[in-house]
C-alpha cells in the first residue's frame, strides 16, 4: 500500500493518525474500560434492593447501623446526615453510633467499621448506611471487597451520596 490509498485529509495530523489506524494491530489501540464506580452502584443498589424486598415479604422495615469515617469535629453533622437519610428511606435506625477517627487504614483496623459488623452478624441491623464510598474506602478494589463480603453474608450497604452522584 503506498501513500495514495490513505484518505485524503487536509493536516498532518490526520494523516498520521490514519497511518496509525492502517499498521497498529487491534491489540496494541486501548481499550475502554467501564466506570468501576458505575458498575459497584449497580452492584450494590441490586444488595438494596433485594433486601428491601425480602424484608417487605417478612412484613417489616430494613435496620441500618451508621457508619462514619470522619474527624470528630465533623462526625455529629455527618451522623445527623445520615439520620435524615435514613428517616426519608423509611430505614429503621440502630441508636449505636459507628465511628472511624483519624486517617484513612485497612479495613480490618477500623474499630468502628468491626462494631458496625458485629451488629450486622448480631441481627440487630440489615444494612450498612455510610455518607460516601470514600468513607469505607477511598480504594475502589478495598470498597468492593468489602461490598461484595457484606453481600455473600445477606447484608447490604447504602450511601447518603451515591457513587455515581446520582
Amino acid at each position: 500500500m503506498d501513500l495514495t490509498e490513505i484518505p485524503a485529509v487536509l493536516d498532518w495530523m490526520g494523516r498520521d493518525n490514519a497511518l496509525q489506524r492502517q499498521w497498529s494491530p487491534l491489540a496494541s489501540r486501548p481499550i475502554r474500560q467501564a466506570d468501576p464506580l458505575t458498575r459497584l452502584w449497580g452492584f450494590r443498589t441490586d444488595g438494596v434492593r433485594a433486601a428491601a424486598s425480602l424484608a417487605r415479604r417478612n412484613g417489616r422495615r430494613l435496620k441500618v447501623v451508621r457508619y462514619v469515617h470522619a474527624p470528630e469535629r465533623e462526625a455529629g453533622a455527618q451522623f445527623e446526615e445520615l439520620e435524615l437519610v435514613a428517616r426519608s428511606r423509611h430505614y429503621l435506625v440502630q441508636d449505636e453510633l459507628c465511628l472511624d477517627v483519624g486517617r484513612p487504614m485497612l479495613l480490618e483496623y477500623r474499630s468502628g467499621l468491626r462494631a458496625a459488623r458485629r451488629l450486622l452478624r448480631g441481627g440487630f441491623a440489615d444494612g450498612l448506611l455510610a455518607p460516601t464510598y470514600e468513607h469505607l474506602s477511598p480504594n475502589i478494589a478495598e470498597y468492593e471487597r468489602l461490598l461484595r463480603d457484606l453481600y455473600a453474608h445477606g447484608y447490604f450497604v447504602a450511601l447518603a451520596e451515591s457513587e455515581t452522584g446520582r
